[in-house]
């Protein structure tokens, strides 16, 4: 969880803090849509993240509002994949999940009540379609992870 300070929007000129919760993970894309509201149109999905034992994982749906410019266009750019039935791997970071309880209206399981896992996409990692790696963040230098190793912190023998 990490803190931001972001400029509030009011003339009053204080700044909100506010908590973010993440989720980092991998999982498949399907039923990327453009939604109309109200307040304009966005691109929804779902992701079934991948949860558990690599050999036999459970997965963890997903229903994703897509926040950004740059997730934006790299989940626009899956939806043929998608569309054709292609399996779509991606490594994602979510934010601000929340639950929504619905009713089932059709099948056997008419009128019964599911919970239904909601958050917003803010970061493509990376992208798989098939075994294919069709995007990859960048990511830093490796000798800025190494100057701060070399820079380490004494601590008390009683830290904690």
């Amino acid at each position: 969880m990490s803190v931001n300070n972001t400029s509030n929007a009011s003339n009053t000129g204080k700044s909100k803090d506010y908590f973010n919760l993440t989720i980092n993970g991998l999982g498949y894309l399907s039923n990327v849509r453009q939604v109309n509201a109200q307040s304009g149109t966005f691109i929804s999905c779902v992701i079934n993240a991948l949860s558990g034992p690599s050999d036999s994982p459970s997965y963890v749906r997903f229903d994703v509002t897509v926040a950004g410019k740059e997730a934006s266009s790299l989940i626009n750019r899956c939806q043929k994949a998608v569309d054709e039935d292609k399996k779509v791997l991606i490594g994602f970071v979510l934010s601000n999940p929340s639950t929504d309880i619905f009713q089932l209206k059709m099948g056997e399981h008419a009128g019964e009540s599911r919970v239904s896992l909601k958050a917003r996409l803010i970061k493509v990692d990376w992208l798989k379609i098939g075994q294919d790696m069709v995007y990859k963040t960048e990511r830093a230098e490796p000798h800025q992870a190494q100057n701060t190793a070399s820079q380490q912190q004494s601590y008390a023998d009683n830290s904690f």
